[in-house]
């Protein structure tokens, strides 16, 4: 990778962590904060209608934002094409969504559902309206314009939804917490990269991103679909205290599983896209990715996974107890999240999102078997199955990484097994101390951290790992080039 590039792609990627783990630990202040005003309920009935968004947000994106950042210059009529698609597919969904709130409500027998999913429709229409500001900032490698919204939009949007929480509106403070952030969001990407918009729809433009957007958008449908299957199965066939259960174990687990693998994903699928003619410099680049998100990752999925009840005693009280089980279950998945991620993603960069969309056929197939021979055995056979199918995947998705670029399962497995041994001996000496630890749980919440990376990165240390010595020879000397205002 040449210097330069590597250099943009680092100071690019630190932006999106202060994004996205800065963003999230808001976030998450905010979650805790709800969580101690509200009710399992309130965020159990929120969750039953998020596959509905989920979907149609799919449509509305269409894959045509991957599509334009892929580009090697978007122009003036791209932008105008996709935003008037964008705009008219939220209308249509939105009236969709409208006309079938009352069934929805049925469905789940929920009465409240209806005017739920009515409000939280029109975040659609608002959302549609930046995605082109988002495009562009993230073809250019700007994600330092977006941390910002980011940052205001979580402020603005979570100072509402406590305030109305506190005020006593329930459920209705977790839909406003929603809507706000759409909306700020929105406000802020006109205000920080405006675009002189020109309405002019091209039919040739729409079919050289609806090419190449329409395969993703078929992706990430199935893939939406399954990721929200698990949920409305949960919402149907047992409570809408359980499904606040798990939604909160989800969201404990995502907050470490998913959001570091996202960053590295946003700004690496820009920057690696522009080496998709150099297979080797490819593969070494997706080589540090997985290594190196395996360093971080995997360990703090053992770190929750073996803390989870104190963790949420802690945090957000005894009455979350019961989401307990579901987060140790979902880090178990969590762990290789990020590798089966990462080899989507060569696909995606490599142009070849007809064998992306193949692929995903076969694994939620097989998810489904999975899903549905589980909730045969309850709740926790529901959730087995869906972690069960995360691992299956793993070797089906490194079938075209091995064929691609040379980057087999085997190969894949040796560069995260460090990561791995290391992390399940800090778990075990973390459960040595939790068991002999006199004190209670928030003196263990707060300390175990600090003894679990202690030994995790000790054991690195001693074994001279490639993760530690890329940690010291590179990542630290440019986070301080970085924080010292000596990059872009």
């Amino acid at each position: 990778m040449p210097e330069s590039l590597k250099e943009k792609s680092f100071t690019a990627f630190l932006w999106v962590l202060i994004d996205k783990m800065g963003g999230s630990v808001a976030n998450f202040i905010v979650t805790v904060l709800l969580a101690r005003l509200l009710t399992p309920e309130d965020f159990g009935l929120v969750a039953m209608v998020m596959i509905f968004f989920e979907l149609s947000s799919s449509f509305i994106q269409s894959g045509i934002g991957f599509a334009l950042v892929r580009e090697k210059t978007i122009t003036e009529i791209d932008k105008s094409t996709a935003f008037i698609f964008n705009l008219l597919t939220a209308l249509v969904f939105y009236g969709i969504l409208f006309l079938a709130a009352p069934a929805i409500a049925a469905f789940f027998k929920q009465p409240a559902l209806t005017a739920i999913v009515r409000v939280m429709g029109l975040n659609l229409i608002v959302s549609s309206l930046s995605l082109i500001q988002h495009a562009v900032l993230t073809h250019r490698i700007d994600f330092k314009t977006q941390t910002k919204v980011r940052f205001i939009g979580v402020f603005v949007s979570g100072a509402v939804a406590v305030s109305l929480a506190v005020a006593g509106f329930g459920v209705w403070s977790l839909v406003a917490r929603i809507g706000v952030m759409e909306l700020c969001s929105t406000l802020l990407f006109w205000i920080l990269n405006p675009w002189k918009m020109v309405l002019r729809f091209s039919k040739a433009s729409f079919r050289k991103l609806f090419g190449f957007g329409s395969v993703i958008l078929a992706e990430a449908l199935i893939d939406k679909f399954f990721r929200q299957l698990v949920q409305v199965l949960i919402g149907k066939y047992f409570s809408a205290a359980t499904l606040g259960f798990f939604s909160q174990a989800n969201t404990f687990c995502n907050m470490a599983a998913t959001n570091f693998q996202q960053t590295l994903q946003r700004m690496t699928y820009p920057v690696l896209a522009k080496l998709q003619d150099d297979r080797s410099k490819l593969k070494d680049g997706y080589r540090r990715m997985i290594a190196i998100s395996s360093f971080v990752i995997i360990p703090v999925m053992v770190l929750m996974g073996v803390m989870a009840e104190p963790l949420l005693v802690a945090i957000v009280g005894d009455r979350w107890i019961p989401s307990a089980p579901f987060l140790q279950l979902l880090c178990i998945g969590g762990a290789v999240y990020h590798i089966n991620s990462i080899n989507l993603d060569m696909l995606l960069v490599l142009g070849r999102v007809d064998l992306s969309l193949r692929l995903e056929i076969i694994k939620k197939i097989i998810t489904a078997a999975t899903i549905f021979i589980g909730i045969q055995f309850g709740i926790y056979g529901l959730i087995i199955g869906q972690v069960s199918s995360t691992y299956i995947a793993l070797f089906i998705n490194t079938f075209y990484s091995d064929k691609l670029l040379k980057y087999s399962l085997y190969e894949q497995l040796k560069d995260v097994a460090p990561s791995l041994v290391f992390s399940i001996l800090m778990g075990l000496v973390i459960l040595v101390f939790q068991k002999n630890a006199a004190a209670g749980a928030l003196y263990f919440v707060f300390t175990a951290p600090f003894v679990g990376i202690a030994v995790y990165l000790g054991l690195h240390t001693l074994a001279h790992t490639r993760e530690m010595d890329i940690l010291k020879s590179y990542i630290l000397p440019q986070t301080r080039k970085f924080l010292s205002g000596k990059t872009g």
